[in-house]
């Protein structure tokens, strides 16, 4: 028996056919001997997944039961044994034994935490629900109308996948549970971070529990109620010994439909310690041979992994008090009780577990005060510690409430005269659920107590556990001899003059007082001066850390890491002239005592509101290994901002930064982020110094706030981007396949849905408030929507609270720059101003969205070149009667017109329609709808429009053109039917003209006439079904349609830059300035969808001609992309054509003979044959000869073939049919042989022959097929 190398690739490096015997235990090689057999299958190891050929099932094997493989070893490369496996610990090489453990064990660097982002599978997660309300691996592209979101969270599109709970539609309670594989051995550092979604109202609880042994940890439950979009959750799980699961359950009652969605799991700092020979200078080597940091002795935490850190021979001498039996030698005042977890529902706060056990029977101490009354524990005396410190370990619990603090207190004794404590500690604010580490090391020349108080705020919950005494920390053997002015009552008195108490009569709490003036708390650090001597802006960010305030920034770090004030030593800190160095202070990154998470984090207060100019200016110094950081992040309404991040590259010496806050609401709060390796090699650090915050009034304007009218070719003038998601527009220089309007390589806005990956639901470009000068004014601009999934642009004017919607696009309008005005019809009040704002949608993920060129002027503009009634009646009047009206059958009680527009063919879209029944328009009478003026005409142009007519005949519509004088240039008299149809007009004008839509009632009842979807065009209409896409699309739609992934073809030229792979010549002219319609599958994604391409409706036909020319841009050997031709009607769709493969990137020629017994349309489609390949599909040159038998064309350009009947090209079909299937027994047979396995894989097709779908009159097969290439 052998092991072949492809058989477990990256695995273990085995020599070609060298026997598996060598790498199996003993015990296994006896039954395998004997248990060979003609018939082969595949066993794959559980660790590292090599594969052992085994003789048929029909011979029964038995293999331990899996409790019993605790002590046993996995037949691996690597020996791992069961328990080390999924033990956060990359045992193999290749990490392959911590593959499938809810996470992907994909990286062996020890610091990169364990993920899974389900985007390959669900790593090992299960769904162990017992109702129909279940878990399910899913992604936001793949079901149509899902309730889930509409991205996922690690790519932001909508091909990501993440793990989903349906709606369900049951009428009782019930809960979905997601469960873990077994995991094993849980540090005390272990965090788990996750991403989860839920709509408003859609679930009742969601719980994140914990499993080992018969306990049940619940380690983070909520009720909601939940913000829109992702949100993010970690958690601590504490020390777990032994095998434990993690469960994930979402609640549901019946009043909530339940969808939930989890993505982006990681497991970080989880892993134990590993055993080493020898341990750096000074850390001490535990029994299990790991190595410790000598300042995690005695702390109470599982440092080693088997508890010899904590070994009582060790701590004989440290005075440890867990609460699990009472107080030990602390005091209480009041306020405090000990307490434990398991039965507790004081507070939704409350903890779940205690930090001595890791329990919820485990006991602890917890504030019971009332919020504003302070909780005071207090220690013993001990012994002055000088010339040894006396250190304290303690941690403690802050959750529920922003206003709950924790301080500690250094009380003197002995002392002649009274003196208050001194503070030593003081956090207050948020951490989270879990136990956070801290230590102060106490140098007294005096005895002393240590005074712990606590204070909760609203809704709040501190706590405190495990409090450790050193052993340099000696009781007073005669307290008696000492003055002790702490005793009861008094002691109270001692706590409150710790806290800045303000003057009797002065201000309410929480106001600032400056001189006479008290300022309320949302006019503190405003960017706007009220106190005389700016003290109301004096701790808000703006600082050069001389001052002890440090400009009010905070250490919020609850980690190992911490920001510090700290003096210059050695270096220098930058001065105010960048050309020096000053001594003086600095902000800098230090060592600290937490346990948990590793960044530092440094918070500003509550800022804001700022102007859309707000800068912060900065020095920072910063020197890391590839993996430490330091960022600058916004903090809003719970979630973070990237702004700004160092060079990986920065070289440690100190360097200047400038980083655009812009116009943001209150409150938002400034963070510094950073992590580095302090003990790694080198001069590894980061610090920051002289920040200072610019422009950031929201009063105050400049000149070019007033600048509607810009080319962002100097800057961006009045526009500027919101803030209100983490989806931004840019200003950006032409580059690549992004290029400008104004010069081809000057400046534009800018954006792109997933650059950087925002998960935001759009991007705002908006004004600052502006003053209307005259009532009516015309903005144009031009924009850029392109991409083969790209989402709608929307123009809104805000007056005050109000908002309206002025003009929108959606999806691709080809790869070029459009021109678009809209009027703006101001308000009679002067004094009311506005704003301008353009929204991005992200309603698609893949293309890019520009703007560029405004320009505002006086009067009303020119009527818009496409109306598709969406957004308003773009300037069309009703005559007379006004009888013409925009409507939409959203509420199904319209009392007459279609059901569904033709924009977005639903009942939400809008349209135009007139009643021509007798008691609205009596017969022989008219009602016309007339355009706004149009520029004159420089060349001849063509008017489309979509009409659809009733049922019951309405009369006629006929349409005119009104120069100077009026003339008619279509008449429409037919019965109408369920599809809108398409009718189109050529227009000469050399002045002013307008166009005029009249509907002549013919006195029927239950009658109607609509109107959707007016275009302009440059050149003459094409025939019907026909386009060789220079001007456009024609009549061809690509409307996305959401059931096929929501992708649309696109429209370029060979030599407009894209991004998107496409021919470089067109087909009708031979050029890079020619067009053609082209799709790009990859974009598809594994699993996606398809694009269509349609053709207006076309009448029945007993025999008409369908010719085009096509490109297959597919490398070699690639054999993906397929294109077919469908024809669509009532009855279903009909497949004529199929082809697929490699076509030598050249224009091929097809023409299909077409038939049909009903009104139809032709439907290109474009789809994958297997996984995404870079690779377009193009089409040009459609013609539909209606009425006309298909006949030889002549050789061109490109390549085509010889008409083949169908029943002959299904004979040559069959025949080579059956050689492909004799020669793959063959081959099969011939494999067989020489491996003993058949594997089966996806082959390449011939070119296009297996697509092809006799089902049609005629099919004319390409050259590539009846010709050899």
């Amino acid at each position: 028996m052998y092991c072949h190398r492809a058989d477990c690739p990256g695995i273990f490096d085995l020599h070609q056919d060298e026997p598996l015997a060598m790498y199996l235990p003993q015990r296994l090689l006896s039954p395998l001997v004997l248990l060979m057999a003609h018939t082969c299958i595949q066993i794959y190891t559980y660790v590292c997944r090599i594969k052992v050929t085994l003789p048929s099932a029909h011979l029964p094997v038995t293999l331990p039961a899996a409790q019993s493989l605790s002590k046993a070893w996995v037949p691996s490369h690597c020996r791992s044994p069961i328990e080390a496996v999924c033990n956060f610990v990359c045992d193999c090489g290749d990490c392959s034994d911590e593959d499938q453990c809810g996470f992907q064990g994909a990286s062996t660097t020890p610091s990169t935490p364990f993920t899974c982002s389900f985007e390959q599978d669900p790593c090992g997660w299960q769904d162990i629900s017992t109702s129909g309300y279940r878990w399910l691996r899913d992604r936001a592209g793949a079901v149509l109308g899902s309730a889930g979101p509409r991205s996922d969270h690690t790519h932001g599109t909508d091909l990501g996948w993440y793990m989903t709970v349906g709606t369900h539609r049951g009428k009782e309670a019930s809960t979905a549970t997601l469960r873990s594989p077994v995991m094993r051995e849980a540090a005390s550092t272990c965090e788990l971070r996750l991403w989860y979604y839920t709509a408003s109202r859609d679930v009742a609880e969601l719980r994140l529990e914990l499993t080992h042994g018969v306990e049940t940890l619940t380690l983070w439950q909520s009720s909601g109620p939940w913000r829109p979009g992702w949100q993010e959750l970690a958690v601590n799980t504490g020390r777990v010994q032994g095998d434990f699961k993690v469960t994930f359950s979402a609640t549901r009652n019946a009043t909530h439909k339940g969808a939930v969605a989890l993505d982006d799991m990681e497991f970080r700092d989880c892993g134990l310690p590993i055993p080493q020979a020898n341990c750096p200078l000074g850390h001490h080597h535990c029994q299990n041979k790991a190595c410790v940091q000598p300042h995690q002795l005695c702390d109470g935490e599982d440092d080693c992994g088997d508890r010899s850190d904590e070994d009582p021979l060790i701590c004989s001498h440290h005075m440890v008090t867990d609460f699990e039996t009472g107080l030990g030698p602390w005091k209480q005042l009041e306020g405090w009780t000990r307490n434990h977890s398991a039965s507790s529902t004081v507070s939704p706060a409350w903890p779940h577990r205690d930090h001595s056990r890791n329990s919820a029977y485990g006991f602890f101490l917890v504030s019971t005060a009332k919020p504003g009354t302070t909780a005071v524990i207090f220690s013993p005396v001990f012994q002055a510690s000088v010339p040894y410190n006396c250190s304290l370990t303690f941690y403690y619990y802050l959750h529920g409430s922003e206003a709950s603090h924790f301080q500690l207190f250094l009380q003197a004794q002995g002392l002649s005269t009274s003196q208050a404590p001194i503070l030593l500690r003081g956090r207050h604010g948020e951490l989270g659920t879990a136990w956070v580490r801290d230590r102060v090391d106490i140098y007294s020349a005096h005895p002393f107590q240590i005074l712990l108080a606590g204070e909760t705020g609203p809704g709040g919950i501190v706590g405190l556990d495990d409090l450790i005494l050193s052993n340099h920390c000696r009781l007073v053997p005669d307290v008696s001899a000492l003055r002790l002015p702490l005793s009861g009552p008094e002691a109270l008195a001692l706590y409150p003059q710790t806290s800045a108490k303000l003057p009797q009569g002065t201000c309410e709490p929480g106001h600032l007082s400056c001189g006479d003036l008290c300022v309320p708390p949302e006019h503190l650090c405003d960017f706007q001066q009220h106190c005389a001597e700016g003290e109301d802006e004096q701790k808000c960010g703006t600082t050069d850390f001389e001052s002890a305030s440090a400009g009010g920034w905070e250490d919020i770090s609850v980690g190992k890491l911490q920001w510090q004030r700290v003096e210059t030593q050695g270096s220098r800190k930058p001065a105010r002239d960048p050309n020096q160095d000053t001594p003086g202070h600095f902000l800098s990154l230090q060592k600290a005592w937490g346990q948990l998470r590793s960044e530092a984090r440094a918070l500003t207060p509550a800022l804001g509101p700022s102007g859309p100019h707000c800068e912060l200016h900065m020095a920072y110094h910063f020197h890391s290994h590839p993996q430490g950081f330091l960022a600058l992040v916004v903090v809003e309404s719970g979630l973070r901002e990237l702004l700004w991040q160092a060079p990986s590259s920065s070289s440690g010496g100190w360097a200047v930064e400038k980083v655009l806050l812009g116009a943001r609401r209150r409150p938002f709060q400034l963070e510094f982020i950073s992590l580095v390796d302090l003990d790694g090699p080198g001069q590894h650090g980061a610090g920051v110094d002289n920040v200072t915050m610019r422009d950031c009034n929201p009063m105050v304007t400049t000149e070019s706030d007033q600048e509607l009218s810009c080319n962002f070719e100097r800057d961006s003038c009045s526009w500027h981007t919101g803030h209100l998601t983490d989806a931004h527009w840019h200003r950006v220089k032409s580059h690549g396949s992004e290029y400008d309007h104004t010069t081809g390589h000057g400046f534009f806005m800018f954006l792109n849905p997933t650059d950087p990956p925002a998960r935001g639901q759009g991007a705002l470009l908006l004004t600052r408030p502006q003053m209307p000068l005259v009532p009516k004014e015309c903005l144009s601009f031009w924009y850029h929507l392109y991409g083969p999934q790209i989402g709608t642009l929307r123009l809104v004017m805000r007056n005050g609270e109000e908002d309206t919607l002025l003009w929108s696009r959606s999806g691709t309008h080809g790869n070029r720059w459009h021109q678009a005005w809209v009027t703006l019809n101001h308000q009679p009040e002067a004094s009311t101003k506005y704003q301008l704002l353009f929204e991005g949608l992200r309603d698609g993920y893949h293309g890019t969205m520009a703007l560029d060129d405004m320009a505002v002027r006086p009067g009303s503009c020119w009527a818009s070149k496409s109306c598709s009634f969406e957004d308003s009646d773009c300037g069309f009047s009703p005559g007379g009667s006004g009888l013409w009206m925009r409507q939409s059958n959203d509420s199904g009680l319209a009392p007459w017109g279609p059901w569904t527009d033709h924009t977005t063919e639903t009942a939400h879209g809008h349209y135009m329609v007139v009643s021509t029944s007798p008691d609205v328009l009596p017969k022989g009478q008219v009602a016309s709808l007339t355009s706004e003026e149009h520029q004159p005409l420089p060349r001849p142009a063509c008017l489309t429009f979509w009409y659809h007519l009733s049922i019951h005949n309405p009369g006629t519509l006929q349409v005119h053109v009104e120069e100077s004088t009026k003339r008619q240039e279509l008449s429409i008299s037919a019965h109408g039917g369920h599809a809108w149809r398409l009718g189109s007009v050529n227009v000469e004008a050399e002045q002013p003209w307008r166009v005029v839509f009249e509907a002549v009632a013919a006195g029927v009842d239950h009658s109607y006439v609509a109107l959707d979807d007016i275009f302009l065009q440059e050149g003459r209409c094409a025939q019907p079904g026909s386009c060789d896409f220079e001007s456009g699309l024609c009549g061809w739609s690509q409307l996305v349609w959401p059931s096929l992934g929501g992708y649309s073809w696109d429209w370029s030229s060979g030599g407009a830059p894209s991004r998107y792979p496409k021919p470089t010549l067109d087909h009708t002219l031979g050029t890079e300035a020619g067009h053609f319609a082209f799709f790009e599958t990859s974009m598809l994604g594994p699993g996606g969808h398809a694009a269509w391409l349609r053709s207006e409706p076309l009448p029945a036909t007993t025999a008409s001609c369908l010719r085009f020319w096509y490109f297959l841009g597919f490398p070699e050997h690639f054999y993906k992309g397929k294109l077919r031709v469908l024809l669509s009607s009532a009855q279903g769709q009909l497949a004529v054509w199929g082809q697929g493969g490699h076509q030598r990137g050249q224009w091929l020629q097809v023409q299909i003979e077409v038939s049909h017994a009903e009104e139809f349309q032709i439907v290109f489609e474009a789809t994958l044959g297997g996984q995404p390949a870079l690779g377009p599909i193009a089409l040009d040159d459609v013609e539909y000869l209606a009425g006309q038998h298909c006949k030889q064309p002549a050789l061109s350009q490109g390549g085509t073939g010889a008409p083949v009947s169908v029943p002959a090209a299904v004979g040559g079909a069959l025949l080579f049919l059956v050689f492909l299937v004799l020669l793959g027994l063959g081959g099969r047979h011939w494999l067989q042989k020489q491996h003993c396995s058949f594997q089966s894989t996806d082959g390449a097709t011939a070119p296009g022959f297996g697509n092809i779908l006799f089902n049609a009159d005629q099919v004319t097969l390409p050259d590539s097929i009846t010709s050899n290439p």
